[in-house]
């Protein structure tokens, strides 16, 4: 916790191999959901408060749609939701607060407005789901149950072609603001919730290639910091930019480093201290220190994961 340093614990399966893709904590970081594109379904872990380690939930796992990409969770821990590429559906779950058990909430969600779902954040009342093929975001409502109604797509450029290929989505800690990265022409877009729909506020060149994760850190200066993973550099980097008061952000600046390889996904310790980033290209996880008052990354150093080739792409973190 001082110096942010990892030490492997061990690891637990998740289904096929090359299936699992989206991560998501339930309540608290008490559970674990991991959507397995190769097998269809939801893998479910309690984790262990003390140690770390994973144990499967029981029932896990839980049925999804075809070629599930993402778990999204409400914050209010009461409903789950998984986004099927396959299928081009969303599979909704009731989430049991003391085990963190998923159960299937009606059938799979099909909706008119996506091609290929991709990633996916929730508030409690909206579900907000990237199409990676129509380049929008979908505001699905979520209602008392659980259940979705029709969404509204928010289109992520008005100049077509190209189209944007949305990928990874988040929310800002406060719900009023959503941030998406392109996966191929290095961009991140900025939207505004408002009363639920989003509306675009802005564009960002954070590289001059496709991205991969971005996470959201606040630093004990109370600055906050977006960091976003250039994965297809040719020297790969994080960009890190400011976030302002409004949403906006000022930036950004880029720090390449040696450790990285494929970049994909990034997570930032609750004290906003440092940065984690999954390389997907040599099987390891870079940490860097964050300076509190610009949001400079020190030097990477890594950490092996399960081998050299074992491709992790996204993390998160469990208290």
């Amino acid at each position: 916790l001082s110096t942010g340093a990892l030490a492997r614990i061990g690891s637990e399966g998740a289904g096929s191999p090359n299936g699992p893709i989206g991560i998501a904590n339930g309540p608290s970081a008490k559970f674990l959901y991991v959507a397995n594109s190769f097998d269809g379904n939801v893998r479910e872990f309690n984790i262990n408060s003390t140690s770390g380690k994973l144990t499967p939930i029981t029932g896990s796992p839980v049925a999804a749609g075809s070629s599930p990409q993402w778990v999204a969770v409400t914050p209010n821990a009461q409903f789950a939701f998984a986004t099927n590429f396959g299928d081009a559906t969303i599979s909704p779950y009731t989430v049991n607060t003391t085990t963190g058990a998923l159960t299937a909430n009606g059938t799979a969600f099909p909706s008119i407005l996506l091609s290929s779902p991709t990633a996916a954040v929730a508030s409690n009342s909206f579900l907000y789901v990237t199409d990676n093929t129509q380049g929008t975001i979908v505001s699905f409502p979520i209602g008392a149950n659980g259940t979705l109604s029709a969404g509204t797509p928010t289109a992520l450029s008005t100049v077509t072609p190209p189209v944007p290929s949305p990928g990874s989505v988040i929310m800002d800690p406060t719900g009023a603001f959503v941030y998406v990265t392109d996966q191929t022409f290095g961009a991140v877009y900025f939207l505004t919730v408002g009363t639920g729909v989003l509306t675009l506020a802005g564009t960002y060149t954070a590289s001059t290639m496709g991205e991969g994760g971005l996470v959201i850190g606040t630093a004990s200066s109370g600055n906050e910091f977006l960091f976003v993973a250039n994965q297809l550099l040719p020297s790969p980097s994080i960009s890190v930019f400011l976030v302002n008061g409004d949403g906006s952000l000022t930036g950004p600046t880029l720090y390449p480093d040696p450790s990285l390889k494929l970049p994909t996904g990034v997570a930032v310790d609750p004290t906003g201290s440092f940065l984690y980033v999954a390389n997907q290209g040599n099987g390891t996880i870079s940490r860097f220190a964050i300076n509190a008052t610009n949001g400079a990354l020190g030097t990477g150093v890594s950490f092996a994961t399960e081998s050299a080739t074992s491709k992790p792409l996204f993390l998160t973190l469990g208290q």
